[in-house]
């Protein structure tokens, strides 16, 4: 019993402290109008702070079931885009064209870091 209600409270902890990186981003990018989602810098933080790697192991268990959901968090927002599907039909080719190079871009970047860290994982 006692081990659950640690395990849950790594993990409510670990969502809290993402929330807060994200907040704080937005804004830090609020306040210096920065070109970037606050969320981004949120997440630039918190891979700084694990690559330190001083106490912040905790939070994984957090992270861990935000990506887990990541495709529920999503979807509301991909569904809010059909609002703007006229507008957005004229990029059509220019928005197809950034997806699949940050896809591409995304997948080397994970390659390289997997590696970089020996192939663990």
């Amino acid at each position: 019993m006692r081990n659950s209600i640690v395990i849950g409270a790594h993990t409510l902890a670990g969502v809290l402290l993402c929330v807060a990186l994200a907040l704080g981003g937005e804004a830090l990018v609020a306040a210096l109008r920065l070109p970037v989602p606050g969320a981004i810098l949120g997440l630039i933080v918190y891979l700084g702070w694990l690559t330190i790697g001083r106490g912040i192991g905790w939070s994984r268990r957090g992270a861990a079931l935000l990506i887990r959901w990541i495709g529920a968090m999503i979807v509301p927002a991909l569904v809010g885009l059909q609002a703007y599907a006229g507008n957005l039909a004229g990029a059509a080719l220019p928005l197809a064209l950034l997806l699949v190079v940050t896809t591409l871009l995304t997948a080397l970047a994970t390659a390289l870091l997997y590696r970089a860290a020996g192939g663990r994982g």
